[in-house]
């Protein structure tokens, strides 16, 4: 019996144990494919679904998933932990939800003048990506000073580190034209006026910017005192570029008679032609402005007589044509010729006006005029001093001599500018006219 077991059950034992075996090594190996098969980690791009082909090189049978990749957000990049069931054994991976996308955009073609590039956000539209977008210049930024067509690449970088790069076409203006001011010409305007029409008939036009910015600077302009002041018109296009004219306002006592801005330019321009004639015939070339301010005093002081009762005048230039013309003339007229002259000369000059401190006192008019870098008083009109009987004109006084000199000489000293106190009367002869050689010119 014992040997009948030996024989028959023993080996049916055996088979049974080494079945087991096999199965058991089968199995072990099964499950190290599975592990092999199964992908560790695993990145996706964001949008791309999630299904079992992610993980696996080859999907084993019966395999599931465990985790419910139906409630991952496959539009946020984010990191999730993953089960999965293959026929009752469970791996683990790690999903990576990653941006691996550049991003995308529309360029924005650019027709501007030549300068500054503009930032380079404002050259692409239309722009998509899952992330934040930086845009920059893809080779620096690029130099529109010398205009012309061309392609301008801006990157594109996600906050991922992806990029592309957009060609933005550019159609650069080189623009160097200043704008051109027209219409401008000299105000006459009555003393006390409240306003000045300055931009009635002015112009600016440009050969490129459609609006030019128009500044007009008339600070230096003092309605309540008669006198000459400078008003400056500035034109800017939209580069930069800028003109500027400079005309004068012409403070004054008599109204203009309702005289057109053309009118008023054809008086102005005659009498600078009267005054140019008369410089030609006593202006050397290599006069000192002291030498050509003295020459235009003393011509006016010989030349045109004083009357009182002369007829009123539309303006300063209405003024100097008829006493050049007729060579009489009140102080009005006797100013408005010496004006006449300093402006062809160019030499600057302000008209004073007498400050009346009672009303029964009459109105007078000289220059101050810059020489010799300071301003002085100059009055063409004849004097006679105790001293002598010769008739004689104030040149280059100081506030203190014209103060002193014959008539009435007050004025408002703050409205003018600060004048010299350096007196120069022992250099000056104008009973003859001269200038002394050893005058204390200022280089």
């Amino acid at each position: 019996m014992i040997r009948f077991l030996g024989f028959a059950v023993l080996p049916l034992i055996a088979g049974a144990l080494l079945g087991f075996s096999g199965a058991y090594y089968l199995y072990n190996n099964l499950l190290d494919n599975i592990d092999r098969e199964c992908l560790s980690q695993v990145d996706i791009e964001y949008g791309h679904p999630v299904t079992l082909d992610c993980f696996f090189t080859e999907i084993p049978p019966n395999t599931r998933f465990i985790t419910n990749v139906d409630m991952i957000d496959i539009g946020m990049l984010a990191t999730y932990d993953i089960a999965i069931d293959c026929g009752g054994h469970t791996v683990h991976s790690i999903l990576s939800v990653v941006d691996r996308t550049a991003p995308v955009a529309s360029p924005v073609p650019v027709e501007m003048y030549s300068g500054e590039a503009p930032e380079p956000k404002t050259l692409v539209k239309d722009v998509f990506d899952m992330t934040d977008v930086h845009c920059t210049y893809n080779d620096g930024e690029p130099d529109l000073s010398k205009g012309g067509k061309f392609d301008v690449k801006v990157r594109l970088t996600d906050t991922s580190g992806n990029f592309s790069v957009i060609d933005v076409p550019f159609n650069v203006i080189k623009d160097t034209q200043a704008p051109v001011i027209s219409g401008t010409h000299d105000i006459d305007v009555m003393v006390d006026s409240e306003s000045v029409a300055y931009r009635e008939g002015v112009t600016v036009t440009d050969d490129y910017c459609a609006n030019p910015q128009l500044e007009i600077d008339n600070s230096q302009v003092n309605l309540s005192v008669v006198g000459d002041y400078p008003v400056t018109y500035t034109a800017t296009d939209d580069v930069g570029n800028s003109s500027s004219v400079t005309i004068k306002v012409h403070v004054i006592i008599i109204d203009n008679a309702e005289m057109t801005s053309a009118e008023t330019q054809a008086y102005v321009e005659e009498a600078y032609r009267m005054a140019e004639e008369i410089l030609d015939d006593i202006l050397w070339r290599e006069d000192t402005d002291v030498e050509k301010a003295m020459k235009i005093f003393y011509w006016v002081h010989k030349n045109i007589s004083f009357v009182l009762s002369t007829p009123q005048y539309d303006n300063w230039a209405v003024a100097a044509i008829n006493t050049f013309t007729k060579r009489y003339s009140s102080c009005y007229g006797t100013w408005a010729c010496c004006k006449a002259m300093l402006d062809v000369a160019g030499i600057e000059n302000i008209c004073v006006v007498r400050e009346r401190k009672n009303s029964w006192d009459n109105w007078h008019y000289w220059c101050l005029v810059k020489l010799n870098g300071e301003w002085y008083h100059c009055d063409a009109q004849k004097y006679f001093n105790d001293y002598t009987p010769k008739a004689y004109f104030c040149f280059m006084m100081t506030d203190y001599e014209i103060i002193h000199a014959p008539t009435n000489h007050d004025f408002a000293e703050d409205l003018y500018p600060e004048r010299s106190t350096t007196s120069v009367q022992n250099y000056i002869n104008v009973y003859q006219g001269t200038v002394s050689s050893d005058f204390p010119y200022v280089e």
